[in-house]
């Protein structure tokens, strides 16, 4: 082979190679704008139309809008949207009747509440059920409902809320239990009971929601036994995730005559409920099954209004991220009340764990010692002291550590959205207190739910 031979090889191998290369650069450049990009799954219809579909929502705990990893985008209220109405408007044209509800636990910081009901109402929500926790800010609820009706949980008297739809030949009455009363306080039973009774009539579906867990929930679904048709609780009543036939993952099982289904866990999620009832001579079959939103775009009119939230929060924002700087570039304090400004919901949900208690138990036992309060008192590892007790101890910064920095604390101002990442509460963060001497029973998968918020 003579050098010119030779030099034409190399020259044809080192186009080769850039061919190559560039064909593996377009393949990863697809590869990542198809993440980017996913396509929406195809909503799921039974072979058979449904005659009723209660499409319900809950847990959104006033998030307009998530940042994170781009599978959690699919919890924005805009993509949620999206999936209602796709799903509401194919059903409706195969002649079944749909329905929009919220399941509760919905609200979050206080300046986002006129917002969500105004989404909600652009919606076509045609029920808004309010948990035990929405429930204390009913009055500013009222103020921006505009005519959503709402159901509050039920009172002391014994005698639950009640709210009935008429959804063509068929009427679907809801009724919020609340916290219910122990499965054992017969009084209150046979008061719910008395109530419950006069509710039944042909073509009616009664529905019950109770915010408790899933034990208790099976107690409860047997209590209501011949009373309701459905009960939705605020728990996963199927333990592991369960994928049916089609791919959609079931939501539900039947105790007795009660259908035991899960308000979504999940702000991504959407509960379907469907009946199905072929005149007078067949029992009406019901079916529950969790929907994703998962890969659908965002609502144009409701991204009109999360966008005006965001504009007025962010303008409120500015002077709360300089305080929060501030505290961040001194290494300092900051009291988890700073942070439940914002984050209402999450403080709340804060204040009824036992890390909101951790001083509390120190001085109940007498060792209100500096070994105990290191892990036992955010305020006494930032500033080695103590100067409240009560609904303090493991704070925000412990388990949020991204605060104490400025660099990342400047960006937890930025619209979520807009944020590139979230940093997540890892077994590492937690292990530091929970080590083998002070937690030898400590499993990071059972002890995350009880804080998760």
């Amino acid at each position: 082979m003579t050098q010119k031979q030779a030099e034409q090889r190399l020259h044809r191998l080192g186009l080769s190679g850039v061919a190559l290369l560039a064909v593996l650069f377009a393949l990863i450049a697809v590869h990542q704008w198809r993440q980017q990009r996913p396509v929406p799954p195809p909503v799921t219809l039974p072979k058979e139309p449904a005659t009723l579909m209660l499409l319900v929502t809950a847990n959104r705990q006033g998030k307009l809008e998530v940042c994170g990893c781009p599978g959690k985008r699919a919890e924005d209220l805009t993509r949620v949207a999206t999936l209602l109405k796709v799903t509401a408007d194919q059903n409706r044209r195969r002649g079944t009747q749909v329905a929009l509800i919220e399941g509760g636990d919905f609200l979050g910081e206080p300046d986002a509440t006129p917002y969500l009901l105004r989404a909600y109402r652009t919606m076509g929500y045609q029920a808004i059920a309010l948990s035990p926790r929405d429930a204390k800010r009913l009055p500013q609820i009222r103020a921006h409902a505009n005519g959503l009706p709402l159901l509050p949980p039920q009172q002391g008297n014994g005698k639950p809320n009640a709210f009935s739809l008429r959804l063509g030949e068929w009427s679907v009455t809801l009724v919020n239990l609340g916290e219910p009363p122990p499965v054992t306080d017969e009084r209150a039973w046979q008061q719910i009971a008395s109530a419950l009774r006069p509710l039944h009539h042909p073509r009616t579906l009664l529905l019950a929601l109770a915010y408790t867990d899933r034990k208790t929930a099976e107690a409860l679904a047997r209590r209501l036994n011949g009373l309701v048709e459905v009960l939705l609780v605020d728990d996963n009543v199927m333990g592991e995730s369960l994928l049916t036939a089609d791919g959609t993952m079931a939501a539900g099982r039947q105790i007795g005559q009660v259908l035991l289904a899960s308000l979504p866990q999940s702000r991504s999620q959407v509960l379907s409920l469907m009946l199905w009832a072929k005149g007078k001579q067949n029992a009406p079959k019901l079916e529950a099954t969790l929907l994703s939103s998962y890969g659908q775009s965002p609502d144009p009119q409701v991204k009109e209004i999360v966008d005006a939230y965001y504009a007025m929060r962010q303008k409120k924002l500015q002077q709360e991220m300089q305080q929060l700087l501030a505290v961040a570039q001194k290494r300092d304090y900051v009291t988890p009340e700073f942070c439940g400004s914002c984050h209402r919901a999450q403080y709340e949900q804060w204040l009824t764990t036992k890390h909101a208690k951790a001083i509390m138990t120190l001085k109940e036992r007498n060792r209100m010692d500096k070994q105990c309060l290191t892990c036992h008192s955010l305020e006494f590892k930032m500033r080695g002291v103590v100067t409240v007790i009560k609904n303090r101890g493991v704070e925000c910064v412990d388990c949020h550590t991204e605060l104490a920095d400025p660099t990342m604390a400047r960006m937890h101002g930025q619209r979520p959205g807009d944020r590139p990442t979230t940093t997540t509460v890892t077994e590492q963060i937690c292990v530091r207190c929970h080590d083998r001497e002070n937690s030898p029973n400590f499993d990071y998968r059972t002890y995350l739910p009880k804080v998760t918020h």
